[in-house]
């Protein structure tokens, strides 16, 4: 079996340095914002809906995380272990997509988010989590286990995996020293795997308050010899910022008229006078703007989740 899994992953070599290198060249831009740094980052992640936790019943989705015996998910905080059940939205979509793909046995994870501190301390056991772009520590990758599972389901595995890279639909690299697939969403599917994975879960993340934005790619013809994309966003929520909002309106005589009759008005300065026309206006035009990519992805995709409105 060991023989069969490392000449497995030889044949792969060239494939994971090609798909290592696209990996790290269409993420590294985006290392400061995604990056979870420590335990509070990934629990208020997990808060907010940037991070959502793997299905209750992972083998109804042909799911078997590893919660104990050599190396379980969490292995260095295993009092906070449920915390570490959890990716991206796109990242859970990803893998149940993988899932719903093979056919021959239950994928086994055993990592999925992690934060800074915790892959620093993982950096003593585990050569691969040396990396100038952590993806577990941004929450969007995963791995899949090789050992203890049968060969068919080994090659079925890959064989998935392969196709969807080959599609665009994934990045993925073969962890010689691991014996696991690491797996990435290609960066032009986050959107497509974020609205794969509210599918399946029949709804919104189980959230108290956020709105979920997700960036991706234009187009699916990023390829790892060319691995160039724009970057546009997704609306998936929608919520007032806080504070009232109030309507102003500004004559050509200098006169601001504020929440009164027309003959209550004052006159401000011009520098006064512009910053707050500036500000409300801002406000109302991505107010504007939202309701409008609401009303388009209601139109196109079909009904919108919303995650709060308060």
């Amino acid at each position: 079996m060991l023989r069969a899994l490392d000449a497995m992953m030889t044949a792969l070599a060239p494939e994971s340095a090609r798909a290592g290198a696209a990996i790290r060249l269409l993420y590294q831009d985006h290392l400061a914002l995604l990056m979870l740094d420590e335990y509070s980052d990934l629990a208020g992640a997990l808060e907010n809906g940037g991070l959502v936790p793997l299905p209750d019943d992972p083998m109804r989705f042909n799911l078997a995380p590893r919660l104990e015996g050599a190396h379980p998910i969490g292995e260095k905080d295993l009092d906070n272990q449920h915390s570490y059940l959890a990716a991206r939205p796109a990242t859970i979509g990803a893998l149940l997509d993988i899932a719903s793909r093979v056919q021959s046995g239950p994928l086994e994870i055993t990592s999925l988010v992690r934060h800074s501190d915790y892959q620093e301390a993982l950096r003593t056991t585990n050569v691969n989590a040396t990396t100038s772009v952590p993806m577990h520590a941004m929450g969007l990758a995963f791995d899949i286990a090789l050992v203890n599972v049968p060969l068919e389901t080994v090659y079925d595995v890959r064989d998935v995996l392969q196709r969807m890279q080959s599609d665009g639909d994934i990045l993925f690299v073969g962890e010689r020293q691991q014996l696991v697939f690491h797996v990435v969403p290609h960066p032009s599917r986050l959107g497509h795997y974020t609205d794969f994975y509210m599918q399946a879960m029949r709804g919104a993340p189980p959230t108290g308050r956020s709105a979920h934005v997700v960036a991706f790619t234009g187009g699916r013809d990023v390829t790892l010899r060319n691995p160039r994309a724009t970057v546009t966003a997704t609306v998936l929520a929608m919520f007032p910022a806080n504070g009232s909002l109030q309507a102003l309106w500004v004559d050509d005589a200098a006169t601001l008229e504020v929440d009164g009759p027309a003959s209550e008005s004052r006159t401000e300065p011009p520098a006064s006078r512009e910053a707050r026309g500036t500000s409300v206006g801002q406000r109302w035009f991505l107010l504007i703007l939202g309701l409008a990519a609401t009303a388009w992805r209601m139109t196109v995709r079909g009904p919108l989740v919303l995650t709060s409105l308060r």
